[in-house]
């Protein structure tokens, strides 16, 4: 006869069977037991206690696609302790009715600091959280930040300023260079590829396109150049004295909208890229890289210090020097809410891959803020670097945050098993 999986196991307790419940509870074994072991369908009797209810968590999933249906609805246990506990069980699974669940449920406010790696000056972590780059002493370390392997280095440049951008996966890395020139080398696998001249004061802005074929460059000469990364040549240039509605100071940060979605004319074309520039002019732009047209623009009031797209391509994170943040719907051009949380200016932010989370750094209070970006509310502050955080990136599942700080740390932030 085919095995029962509703029946108990080997050492549940069973009403009338040999094995002793344990202490203070009265406990049914197999699927009967860990129902009311959860509390479930337990009408006018005392709720079991926290421990009891994730032990039986921890039975529930040996019962298959029945024990799974008990816990789905755990992640709504009045105890956050068992919400946690029902997270962690599911977050792996795949069925269904499982993603459903999560992608309604708020883990964010659970995580904490899983682990800190030691780096250096300049910290650049690529957007999918898998490799970063930092100098240490006189060689900039390209690693893989999951396997702790250095996946290659280069020298430091004599006498100038650096910053990096590092492509997802790690395998291509951007270094700007501000000297007595100001430039731009691409680097693959440790190789140099190109340098790239034509800025005429201090690159401050840097953006890859999500194929990895194009590199935006912004300076304080004002103008954005697009740059192929295949040939490292030159593709145009925006700038107030050859294009219509460029800006007029600084070009201080740059980002690609995503592959399939590009704005154009307060509408979505799904032909074409799409490039949104910020200055301290107070304007953010967004240009249309086939046309070149005038741009549009939204103004933003005082200097835009940094910005952020999700990855549906609807929503756009702004800051100034004031310490808040706007998020703005793209195709209406309104703020839909004014993220106020930071003791001074921000200094990066990133939305979560799913785009219902919004992670942010103060240039000074050294804590990075998670908010819910459909609310505006604040869900978690995550706290425990030592300096000013300087970078983040979401893993690609979401599931983890990687911060890079000027204390030369990096922390993988998450839910801790």
């Amino acid at each position: 006869m085919p095995e029962n999986p509703n029946q108990p196991k080997e050492n549940d307790a069973v009403l009338g069977g040999q094995n002793v419940a344990p202490a203070g509870s009265v406990v049914l074994g197999g699927l009967e037991g860990i129902t009311r072991r959860l509390g479930v369908r337990n009408s006018g009797a005392i709720v079991p206690d926290v421990e009891q209810r994730i032990a039986a968590l921890n039975d529930a999933l040996k019962y298959g696609e029945k024990g799974l249906e008990l816990v789905i609805p755990a992640l709504q246990d009045e105890s956050d302790f068992v919400q946690r506990v029902a997270y962690l069980l599911l977050r792996e699974k795949t069925q269904p009715e499982v993603r459903k669940a999560l992608r309604d449920f708020d883990f964010y406010r659970f995580m904490t600091c899983l682990r800190t790696i030691k780096g250096g000056e300049n910290i650049a972590i690529s957007s999918d959280g898998d490799a970063i780059a930092f100098l240490r002493g006189k060689t900039i370390r390209v690693v893989n930040l999951h396997e702790d392997e250095v996946l290659y280095t280069i020298p430091k440049y004599p006498r100038a300023k650096e910053s990096y951008l590092v492509s997802s996966g790690g395998q291509t890395l951007m270094r700007v260079i501000n000297a007595s020139r100001h430039f731009v080398e691409v680097w693959h696998r440790g190789e140099q590829l190109h340098s790239l001249y034509g800025h005429e004061a201090e690159i401050g802005a840097l953006a890859i396109s999500a194929d990895k074929q194009i590199l935006a460059t912004g300076s304080q000469d004002k103008t954005i150049k697009l740059w192929n990364l295949e040939t490292g040549k030159l593709i145009c240039t925006f700038g107030n004295l050859l294009t219509w509605g460029a800006h007029t100071e600084t070009v201080s940060c740059l980002a690609f909208t995503p592959d399939t979605q590009t704005l154009v004319s307060g509408g979505f074309d799904n032909s074409m890229k799409s490039l949104i520039s910020g200055s301290f002019d107070g304007t953010i732009k967004f240009w249309n890289l086939q046309t070149r047209d005038k741009p549009r623009t939204f103004k933003a009031s005082l200097g835009v210090k940094a910005i952020a797209i999700s990855r549906d391509g609807r929503v756009l994170a702004s800051t100034n020097w004031d310490g808040n943040i706007r998020l703005w719907q793209i195709d209406t051009g309104e703020v839909l809410h004014t993220l106020e949380g930071h003791s001074f200016s921000v200094g990066c932010f990133t939305f979560s891959p799913d785009g219902r989370i919004l992670a942010s750094a103060g240039s000074y209070d050294k804590a990075i803020l998670l908010w819910d970006v459909q609310t505006g509310q604040l869900l978690n502050t995550l706290t425990g670097h030592e300096n000013a955080v300087s970078c983040l990136a979401f893993s690609w599942d979401g599931q983890s945050l990687v911060s890079g700080s000027q204390d030369k740390t990096i922390k993988v932030w998450g839910v801790e098993l």
